[in-house]
């Protein structure tokens, strides 16, 4: 079993050739990046869309939430929404490019993508019996990351890419205190991420998911 992932850059078109050549060029160097941690290939296509492939499953509900984060942080390029399709099931991971493989991930992955509506995200896994449980979870997701402030952003990301360090160990790098990381992660829903991607990716154990 593979994660794909299918996105779409929200507004790319109305941005200025410059930010649209930052954003797309901070995008890739940034897949890049997560390259060096993961199993995954790439590839962001003419346009707004790009598409990844996780060959490590487990990791790419993180990842996945991680990246939205980063966009929308502002930290490197321009703040800017995604609507995102993430599908788990069985497809190959041959060569560099994604968009030339095949499978049931890459399939669902792609064609959910054009049903979402804009900045959406959606998660599926192989078997159905828990689609909408994961429906209601994105939609709650969807919802509480696309009103973040690039502030909160930049915060969510930090806890994501940190694996979820503590409170404590957010705050010595933020130059702040502990109460005010803790408070500010909760005021952004940060709290609930990693039960939420705790479940998620035990659904992938699921006899239907493997």
């Amino acid at each position: 079993m593979i994660g794909v992932l299918t996105a779409d850059l929200v507004g790319s078109t109305r941005l200025d050739s410059s930010s649209y050549h930052t954003t797309v060029n901070g995008l890739a160097d940034y897949l890049s990046s997560l390259k060096k941690h993961t199993a995954l290939t790439f590839s962001v296509y003419r346009g707004d869309e790009f598409q990844v492939a996780f060959g490590q499953p487990e990791q790419a509900c993180k990842l996945t939430l991680q990246l939205k984060s980063w966009l929308a942080s502002g930290h490197t390029v321009p703040p800017i929404q995604c609507t995102m399709s993430l599908a788990f099931d069985h497809g190959e991971m041959q060569g560099a490019d994604p968009g030339v493989n095949n499978g049931p991930a890459y399939i669902k992955s792609g064609r959910k993508l054009e049903t979402l509506r804009s900045a959406e995200l959606l998660i599926q896994t192989a078997g159905d019996q828990h689609a909408l449980a994961l429906q209601i979870i994105c939609q709650q997701l969807s919802y509480i990351m696309n009103r973040h402030s690039v502030r909160q952003a930049e915060l969510v990301h930090q806890y994501l890419a940190s694996d979820f360090a503590t409170h404590q160990s957010l705050a010595e790098q933020l130059g702040t205190s502990r109460q005010n990381v803790s408070e500010r992660l909760r005021a952004a829903g940060a709290d609930l991420l990693p039960e939420t991607i705790t479940y998620i990716n035990s659904l992938l154990q699921s006899p239907t998911t493997e």
